[in-house]
């Protein structure tokens, strides 16, 4: 079912065979995002992916698009702080196609200095989306407030400023540095015959000059002390809030058990903020906790919006519920409703081959290898009452937390109160 193959060049190729699929998806990795960019090129990496999209020697980007169309398929592409991904969804007998196209964008693109300034203004409008949409831009201030001075603090999509100094040089000069076999992965999910990862073989052969490039490691470097930000808008009627901490690295042994924190205290319907503070005391519609996990480091994020009226009784019952989690801990039986819940969505995960295709591909990104899930649940069955309840004492500290709040005129003021009542 799974198999792994390295070529002559060190690209890795992960296939995972699902014969009652009636599609195939292929997805391209590169172990690359905005954390290897540098000052004079932040942004470079997710421009890079929009231009993949822009023509190649063979193809334009009109034909780009009409031949996946045409073959009923679907192409997307996303960038990270640590990686970029490329991929298809195709019928099984289109396979051929998608992954040729994939790899004409991949090693054929022409950046082309006409099509460069105007994905410029895409981009930009892309920016201005994201900063108009309140929760995208409380949720980015909030990365910038927790990862002071560090790449994960930096927005994905770029500053403007530099946005507009990218140029053909620059890109090459990423390109060339990143997009290597060796910094590669290619998965292969659903359903295949084994001449398509023959034809990959074919394809992604080829050698290519050895390049220095300094690896660079994601840490966070947060304040001691709880920070705040404040920023206040017109035209909004909710007071919009990030509140968190830095969280776990998808490699250490302890990941697993903020997962199971992170669904006690707002991911699920079940949870503690979800129950309290929407279901009891109707102060919120949308409230929840997020766990984002990276190499070494990560975010746990409480977020959601209230009125002006709800703001500061949503604000106390949030840190009281942090607090209450921290010293009192959690029952034995929220414990084990949770250890089902993460075990059945993992194994739920794995009836969509697009799902094992990314899982499959990330977890190899940071592990060198797929667990795959029997691995999976293990890690999670293996986790005790006695291991989380002492995992939150350490872990889960009021003092740790980090918030940012956007809000009408007299946000300002409200904070400031509540700062000075509970320090």
């Amino acid at each position: 079912m799974y198999k792994e193959t390295t070529l002559k060049n060190n690209l890795k190729v992960l296939s995972y065979k699902i014969d009652s699929s009636f599609t195939t998806n292929i997805g391209i990795f590169i172990k690359s995002g905005t954390k290897n960019e540098i000052n004079e090129n932040y942004g470079c990496a997710h421009f890079l992916e929009h231009m993949l999209f822009k023509g190649t020697k063979r193809r334009s980007a009109k034909d780009i698009a009409e031949i996946i169309d045409g073959i009923g398929g679907v192409i997307n592409a996303y960038t990270t702080h640590e990686f970029t991904a490329f991929y298809t969804k195709t019928l099984k007998e289109e396979a051929d196609t998608a992954l040729d196209v994939l790899y004409d964008m991949l090693f054929h693109s022409l950046f082309n200095k006409e099509e460069i300034e105007k994905e410029k203004k895409v981009i930009l409008e892309e920016i201005n989306m994201y900063e108009d949409d309140p929760n995208s831009f409380i949720q980015e201030e909030f990365s910038k407030n927790i990862f002071k001075n560090n790449e994960l603090g930096y927005s994905i999509l770029g500053d403007k400023k530099l946005i507009k100094k990218i140029n053909k040089a620059i890109l090459l000069k990423y390109y060339t540095t990143h997009y290597r076999p060796e910094n590669m992965i290619i998965a292969v999910t659903g359903n295949f015959d084994e001449r398509l990862i023959d034809l990959i073989k074919k394809l992604f052969s080829f050698q290519v000059e050895p390049v220095q490039e300094e690896l660079l490691e994601s840490k966070g470097v947060l304040s001691e002390n709880f920070s705040v930000k404040v920023f206040e808008r017109e035209n909004i009627n909710q007071v919009y809030f990030a509140i968190g901490m830095e969280g776990i690295g998808k490699i250490n042994p302890d990941y697993n058990k903020l997962v199971l924190l992170n669904n006690i205290l707002g991911g699920s319907s079940s949870s503690h903020l979800f129950q309290e503070i929407r279901e009891k005391r109707s102060l919120c519609y949308d409230i929840g906790s997020f766990n984002t996990a990276y190499r070494n480091t990560g975010e746990l994020l409480i977020s959601g919006g209230a009125n002006m009226e709800n703001f500061e009784l949503a604000l106390e019952g949030i840190f009281k519920i942090v607090e209450n989690i921290s010293k009192k801990g959690i029952s034995l039986n929220e414990f084990n409703r949770t250890k089902k819940q993460i075990k059945s969505q993992t194994v739920m995960s794995f009836e969509n081959p697009q799902n094992i295709m990314f899982k499959m591909a990330i977890d190899y990104l940071y592990n060198n290898s797929f667990k795959g899930i029997e691995n999976m649940v293990a890690l999670i069955d293996q986790i005790g009452y006695k291991d989380l309840t002492e995992f939150i004492k350490i872990y889960l500290k009021k003092e740790k937390l980090n918030a940012c709040f956007l809000g009408p005129k007299g946000t300002k003021k409200i904070v400031k109160k509540w700062e000075e009542l509970h320090g």
